[in-house]
């Protein structure tokens, strides 16, 4: 509903300072923004597991490894909030990447051998 929609901008607007771009067009389309809202507010805001800080770092990482800046942005800023400290905040990050560096090369590496295996066929 449009009405949940703004209660839930609303919300994210006192906590946030703002919308932002990818919420702001998302809000367009209640039916899809109020899910999304929701979800994320219990994943992050409420986690069952988690503590908040640990939420956050993971967020880090995840934002990092799939280079979405301004998450990225937000949850750094929101780990520092929660008391994780800028070391924290860096090793996530550099293990994140060892990943994502890791996982480039692996799903690489095995289109280069199947290549390499075709080639030798027709050899």
């Amino acid at each position: 509903s449009t009405r949940l929609s703004d209660s839930l901008a609303e919300l994210i607007e006192e906590h946030r300072g703002k919308l932002g771009f990818m919420l702001g067009i998302l809000k367009r389309r209640p039916r899809t923004f109020n899910p999304f809202i929701l979800k994320g507010l219990s994943l992050y805001s409420e986690p069952e597991a988690l503590d908040k800080k640990t939420a956050e770092l993971v967020a880090v990482s995840a934002s990092s490894a799939l280079r979405c800046e301004h998450c990225l942005e937000s949850h750094m800023k929101r780990a520092i909030e929660e008391g994780a400290s800028m070391d924290e905040v860096l090793d996530t990050i550099l293990i994140s990447g060892a990943i994502s560096d890791s996982s480039t090369l692996s799903v690489a590496m095995r289109k280069y051998r199947q290549l390499e295996g075709k080639i030798q066929k027709k050899q």
